[in-house]
């Protein structure tokens, strides 16, 4: 009887761990596939030069993804312009450079656990 019960208990831990550490491999994709993301947005900015339809259109597939995607237009005066829900005013000066921000949601599995994190990038 004290056999049974040892097989069962190691049996249901294996489980639990099982189930914990695929929960922590796919909160890691997700954060895989969220840096990937960005890291397409910021060379798509500067092979564009910034331009606002690609600005927009990177915010719109953001979205379509279920991601929060805010871009800085930094000027050479030092002005910043801020690019968020699919508003992109208008810039009067060349933009040098662009800060790249991206909010997703981070999910741990089998906690049914959620937390907004970030990632910054700069495209020069």
């Amino acid at each position: 009887m004290e056999q049974v019960i040892k097989t069962y208990l190691g049996i249901f831990l294996m489980m639990l761990l099982s189930t914990v550490g695929i929960g922590i491999v796919a909160a890691e994709a997700q954060i895989c596939q969220a840096r990937n993301f960005k890291s397409d947005v910021v060379v798509e900015l500067e092979n564009s030069n910034y331009n606002r339809e690609v600005i927009n259109a990177c915010i719109k597939q953001a979205d379509e993804l279920g991601y929060q995607l805010q871009v800085n237009l930094y000027e050479d005066s030092g002005a910043v312009t801020v690019c968020e829900n699919g508003n992109v005013p208008p810039v009067e000066k060349e933009v040098t450079m662009a800060e790249v921000i991206l909010h997703y949601a981070y999910r741990m599995g089998p906690f049914h656990s959620k937390t907004e994190h970030s990632i910054r990038g700069f495209g020069r």
